[in-house]
């Protein structure tokens, strides 16, 4: 198991990334009133044939050289699995990938989300060439971002710019901080 749910989406964010995604999109809805957290992260990188995706699932399986593991997607598998959730990860060779998680909120072994907020600011400043679109949905009401329309009102400003970056960090505490769903 890993310390929380943020974990899970960086990893799977970043493997979209090494798969030549140029456009991510991250979507969380988590229900407290139907006990339910549910991530999903889709991509338009390279895709994967059957033969891989099925070995993607196997924590001995890792595309990456320098790894002799690759735990990220079979520990979300297993967390989703053990929460009494679901898992489903589709792939389409030169189309993209997405990969779906949901699990019982209230499950003794279900980890928290974690720090949302500093997440998504971290992924939207490190990968500032990448079309990110992320939601979150709950009972208190939904926040959506996309890297591209920040793109267009700050121009050629990295999002590391200090005024972007102030910026970035109050629009996400105000959109997202008052509706996400308290921690069990």
């Amino acid at each position: 198991m890993v310390e929380d749910i943020c974990f899970h989406l960086i990893d799977l964010v970043q493997n979209s990334v090494a798969a030549g995604a140029g456009q991510v999109r991250l979507d969380i809805v988590e229900s407290g009133e139907r006990d339910c957290l549910s991530v999903e992260v889709a991509d338009n990188g390279r895709g994967m044939d059957e033969q891989t995706l099925e070995k993607v699932q196997d924590p001995f399986f890792t595309t990456k050289s320098f790894k002799k593991v690759g735990l990220g997607i079979p520990l979300l598998k297993a967390t989703a699995q053990i929460c009494r959730g679901d898992f489903i990860i589709r792939s389409s060779v030169g189309l993209g990938t997405k990969v779906k998680a949901s699990m019982q909120r209230s499950h003794p072994d279900c980890p928290p989300l974690g720090d949302l907020e500093e997440t998504l600011l971290t992924l939207l400043v490190s990968l500032d060439q990448v079309d990110l679109h992320f939601s979150y949905r709950s009972e208190k009401g939904e926040f959506s971002i996309s890297s591209s329309a920040i793109r267009r009102q700050v121009g050629e400003l990295h999002f590391s710019h200090p005024e972007v970056y102030q910026f970035l960090r109050e629009y996400i505490h105000e959109g997202l901080g008052p509706i996400l769903a308290p921690a069990e």
